[in-house]
């Protein structure tokens, strides 16, 4: 059987028929009640007798050959004759006996006629899974169907059916193939051919789906957010064309890709979950109020979008407390804690002042969560601290952040006693002037000590006797921490001439030029 395969299905159901048809009766043994029927899908003659002794019934057909003969008893008074395959003509019952034919019955049948009454493909979105057939019988004879074929394109489907179908009855058979299902991938409209292979022949039809183009929306959106980061974004997308697509999605606010997904496949009529993420870290926006994001699916169907919008919390920053660490009157390190009542990270200039005295300023980051104990250190590169205390008295450090929209601070005091120091174990040595009453300072040797709570700095010695001084600062600046003392031992250069005897040495100690300790003791030339 030639199959057209331009693009068409082809169904084939194979049936073999039976119908009905008349009887006479006869005196003596008689043939009654005849009927055309199919039992256990056999094409059979079912009919009344009466004998009075054992007998063979026979069954001739159209040509008149024997097509079944059966041994009949008299107790029994229904018997039934196959038929084979089943074809419009004269049947004659016989029945026999020793040789003799006792009875005849002559039935006439027009044959079967069978009808494709009904055709339904049946789809799941582009994949043709079944064609069912129904077949009717409008003939007096039963029929074999024998199996269905479809065909489209090169997609070719045989099943067998294997049903026999009485006079004036139907049957359905389904069209399916071996594995799986037939699938189309490209749109526009698929036609089938189908043919039902019977037993009086074959019959044909046809089929046909248009297959709409991929025709993709977006069903939902919902993006992660954890503060002003975005985590992710869930993004359903729906196909309502006929036939499945490639489709991916993209995220981008202002321009910029802010999540993104791979390429996946929305077959037709499904509902697919896409979730988009960015490439490594979470996406932050970085400025605070309404943030808009465009939700992109592209396909090879075209792009559909939406949209989403959050409104970001913008930095809010106050300073909490400020902690200020000394050593020995020095402003070693500087604690703050602050709170960043928005989601957005800032950068603010940083000032740290003392007394009003600028001692540090550089540039601070505060994340969303605020910070809590920030520590700017004295050797920190950008906030380094450079502040000793050179008194007694209360010393307040307060740290200053400026938003752009004015300013933020926070202080924190301290108090000290001072330095206390003493000037002690004073020794001098003076050599006598030749031919004079006069005497040369050469050299002053002393103890320093400090009992103060901060250290005693100074970078020159001032040695005064008779009216006239002289500066030394031989060392460079010294620092004298509290509870510890040194020996100073200062050699006087442009020697200071006085009358031999007693008199009054001062003793200073100097810091750019002012006095930060002194003591003044009486010494002798001798």
């Amino acid at each position: 059987m030639a199959i057209n395969r331009n693009h068409i299905l082809a169904v084939t159901l194979v049936v073999l028929l039976a119908g009905c048809g008349g009887l006479a009766g006869i005196g003596g043994p008689s043939i009654s009640d005849t009927e055309a029927t199919v039992v256990e899908g056999q094409p059979v003659l079912v009919f009344d007798y009466e004998i009075d002794d054992f007998a063979t019934a026979l069954l001739e057909g159209p040509n008149g050959n024997v097509l079944y003969e059966t041994r009949i008893e008299p107790e029994k008074n229904t018997s039934t004759l196959y038929m084979g395959q089943p074809q419009g003509g004269e049947y004659r019952i016989l029945i026999r006996e020793g040789g003799e034919t006792l009875t005849t019955e002559t039935l006439e049948f027009d044959g079967p006629e069978l009808v494709l009454s009904d055709v339904s493909d049946n789809w799941s979105s582009n994949s043709l899974e079944s064609v069912e057939v129904t077949i009717e019988n409008t003939g007096d004879l039963p029929a074999r169907i024998e199996r269905g074929t479809y065909q489209v394109d090169e997609n070719e489907a045989v099943s067998y059916i294997s049903e026999t179908v009485k006079p004036n009855e139907s049957v359905s058979g389904s069209i399916s193939p071996g594995f799986g299902v037939t699938e189309f991938e490209e749109p526009g409209l698929v036609e089938g051919d189908l043919t039902v292979e019977t037993s009086v022949g074959n019959l044909s039809g046809e089929f046909s789906r248009d297959l709409k183009p991929a025709s993709l929306s977006i069903a939902g959106v919902n993006p992660v957010w954890s503060g002003n980061a975005l985590e992710e974004v869930i993004v359903r997308v729906r196909n309502s064309g006929g036939v499945p697509t490639e489709a991916n999605v993209s995220v981008e606010h202002q321009g910029e890709e802010a999540a993104v997904t791979g390429v996946g496949i929305v077959d037709s009529g499904e509902l697919v979950r896409f979730e988009a993420t960015p490439f490594f870290n979470p996406y932050e926006v970085q400025s605070g109020g309404e943030a808009q994001f465009d939700v992109f699916v592209n396909s090879p169907s075209g792009r559909v979008s939406d949209e989403f919008t959050r409104d970001i919390a913008g930095a809010d920053v106050s300073i909490e407390s400020v902690d200020s660490t000394w050593e020995s009157g020095r402003l070693t390190q500087v604690q703050y804690t602050a709170d960043n009542a928005g989601e957005i990270e800032a950068e603010y200039d940083m000032t740290v002042e003392v007394n009003g005295e600028t001692v540090s300023e550089g540039e601070v980051t505060i994340p969303p969560e605020g910070v809590s104990g920030q520590t700017l250190a004295e050797d920190s590169f950008t906030t380094s601290l450079d502040y000793a205390a050179a008194s007694g008295g209360e010393y307040e450090v307060t740290v200053t952040l400026d938003t752009g929209d004015g300013t933020v601070s926070a202080s924190d005091t301290v108090e000290f006693e001072g330095i206390d120091s003493t000037i002690s174990e004073v020794d001098t040595t003076f050599f006598d002037q030749y031919d004079s009453n006069s005497s040369e300072l050469s050299s002053v040797d002393f103890s320093v000590r400090n009992d103060g709570d901060i250290a005693l700095r100074y970078d020159s010695v001032e040695i005064e006797i008779g009216g006239a001084s002289r500066t030394d600062d031989p060392y460079g600046t010294q620092e004298l921490e509290p509870g510890s003392s040194s020996m100073e031992y200062v050699s006087v250069r442009d020697s200071i001439v006085v009358d031999s005897g007693s008199h009054d040495l001062t003793i200073r100690l100097l810091l750019d030029g002012d006095t930060v300790a002194s003591e003044t003791t009486t010494v002798s030339t001798e």
